[in-house]
C-alpha cells in the first residue's frame, strides 16, 4: 500500500513539474512611490538542454512594470561566463521574419543569475532588462538573437513557447491598465 501511494505521489510530482500557467506573480502598489508594480511569471522560450546537462540554451522571460517603466526581464542560462554590454541588441523574429530590436539597458552576470528554479543554480547566467513590449501582443516570435562581447547567439522559440509568451503579455497588459 505504501509503495502504491509513493508511486502515485511520484507520478503526480513528475507530471506537475512542467505544468505552469502564465500568471501575474506580483501586482501591488509600492507604498513609498505609490506606483504600480507588476510582474508576470517567467516563461521558458528556449530550451535545448537534456537532464543533467547545461548547454547554455535555456532562456526565460517575464514582463514587468516598475517605477513607471515597462520592461522584459530575460534570464539566459549559460554554461560559461558571457559578457553582454549595456546597449547591446537582443533581437526577436516573428513568423514573417520581421525583426524587433531591444537594447540592453541593465545587466547582471553571475552564478545562478540565468536560471529560474533550482536547475542550473550554480551556473553562470545573464539577466537583461529591455524596453518596448507591445510587439508581443499580436506577433508570434520564432527566434531570438543575443549579442555578447564574443559575437551573437541565435536560439529558436518553439510555437508553444511563443503562445505562452503572448498569453503572458496579454495578462500583463490587463494588469497594468
Amino acid at each position: 500500500m505504501k509503495r502504491k501511494i509513493f508511486l502515485l505521489l511520484l507520478l503526480f510530482l513528475i507530471f506537475n513539474i512542467g505544468v505552469q500557467a502564465q500568471k501575474i506573480s506580483v501586482n501591488r502598489i509600492d507604498k513609498f512611490t505609490k506606483d504600480k508594480v507588476v510582474y508576470t511569471s517567467y516563461e521558458k522560450i528556449s530550451s535545448e538542454a537534456f537532464i543533467g546537462t547545461q548547454t547554455g540554451k535555456n532562456i526565460w522571460i517575464c514582463f514587468g512594470l516598475e517605477n513607471g517603466l515597462n520592461f522584459i526581464l530575460l534570464k539566459w542560462l549559460t554554461a560559461e561566463s558571457r559578457y553582454v554590454n549595456k546597449g547591446s541588441k537582443v533581437i526577436f523574429l516573428d513568423e514573417e521574419e520581421n525583426p524587433y530590436v531591444f537594447k540592453v539597458s541593465d545587466y547582471i552576470s553571475g552564478n545562478g543569475e540565468g536560471t529560474v528554479g533550482a536547475l542550473g543554480m550554480d551556473l553562470w547566467g545573464v539577466r537583461l532588462l529591455l524596453g518596448d513590449l507591445s510587439v508581443f501582443k499580436d506577433n508570434k516570435m520564432t527566434a531570438i538573437r543575443i549579442e555578447t562581447s564574443k559575437g551573437y547567439f541565435d536560439y529558436k522559440i518553439k510555437s508553444g513557447a511563443s503562445k505562452k509568451v503572448m498569453k503572458a503579455y496579454n495578462l500583463f497588459e490587463e494588469a497594468i491598465k
